[in-house]
């Protein structure tokens, strides 16, 4: 549950662009009253909020009108450090020019530039998507999204389309919700919401490495509530599917004991069933979509797993290991 204090800085987040009362009330999933108590709060902060009337309505804003020179004590200091520094130690200078950037961002005079650098990614957590990876995920874009999930504004991406119907070269500008960042297998998904036609919440997956660029917006998105287990539900792999799910059953043999330990640490949802027969295979029975990296998967393990059911994912399988042997002895 959210504090008191994260849901101020959620309403001053809110009010980069003018809201009303009501505005704030159905973004913060909360009554009016409980949205003037916060005002207030927010009021006696001097932090530049305004009230204003306009087309009969009553807005409110975080906007200072005047120019403040921050921190000037504080910068003639850090002026007093740099001066006494020598300049010809490697990290002496190493250390100028990092004072000489925090000067550059104290001495500012407008509000609105005062304001800390995004955190960057941890330069130890590595983004590999393997040998066959365009690998040009920049860490600025994450933390884009991520800023803006947290500030709860939309974000508008440019975004390379994969799949039926789309080139590699074709790129759409979109305007998204972002309500998550997520690593499913080895690719990085971005998660937005949207509303349906009959107001329910709706999710899709974008992968970052198709994402161009992102903006954030000043357009505050609604509020979402989003589960990654739910949306990952009856999903073997990457794909969260849109097909009804079916009972899939598995024999995986005995001489396969890798494979059968992968199924004792697996972590389906939901929870799949295990048993062994006479002959010590593991016979595995599950609720999955049909999905294509499923039968890719399938082939990969052909020698060491029976397909029991559906038999038309046996049929599916078996057609695509006929057509891959025929084009190796093509």
């Amino acid at each position: 549950m959210a504090t008191g204090y994260e849901k101020i800085n959620a309403i001053k987040n809110k009010l980069k662009v003018k809201q009303t009362v009501n505005d704030l009330a159905r973004l913060m999933n909360c009554g009016p009253r409980t949205i003037f108590r916060h005002l207030e709060v927010i009021g006696e902060e001097n932090c530049g909020l305004r009230k204003f009337k306009e087309n009969g309505e009553t807005y409110y804003i975080i906007q200072t009108e005047k120019e403040a020179n921050f921190n000037q004590e504080v910068v003639k200091q850090l002026e007093k450090i740099k001066k006494s520094l020598p300049a010809n130690a490697a990290p002496d200078i190493k250390t100028v020019k990092l004072l000489d950037k925090v000067i550059k961002t104290m001495q500012t005079t407008n509000p609105e530039d005062f304001k800390p650098e995004a955190i960057s990614t941890d330069p130890d957590y590595v983004l590999d998507y393997g040998p066959f990876s365009d690998d040009k995920l920049q860490d600025t874009m994450v933390n884009r999204v991520l800023k803006a999930i947290h500030d709860g504004f939309s974000i508008k991406i440019h975004y390379r389309p994969s799949g039926k119907g789309h080139t590699d070269a074709e790129e759409v500008t979109l305007e998204v919700n972002p309500v998550k960042v997520i690593m499913r297998v080895d690719t990085l998904y971005l998660v937005a919401g949207e509303m349906d036609e009959k107001g329910n919440q709706i999710f899709k997956n974008y992968v970052f490495e198709r994402i161009d660029s992102v903006t954030e917006t000043n357009h505050a998105m609604p509020k979402f509530v989003f589960d990654a287990k739910l949306h990952y539900k009856y999903c073997f792999g990457k794909y969260s599917g849109q097909g009804a799910p079916e009972d899939v059953s598995l024999e995986i043999k005995s001489t396969s004991k890798w494979l059968q330990s992968q199924f004792e640490r697996s972590h389906f949802f939901p929870e799949i069933s295990k048993r062994f027969d006479k002959n010590k295979n593991m016979i595995v029975d599950m609720k999955l979509r049909i999905t294509p990296d499923l039968e890719t998967w399938l082939m990969g393990v052909a020698t060491d797993v029976r397909i029991l059911k559906p038999a038309s994912l046996k049929e599916s399988v078996k057609k695509l290991l006929k057509k891959a042997l025929a084009e190796m002895d093509a």
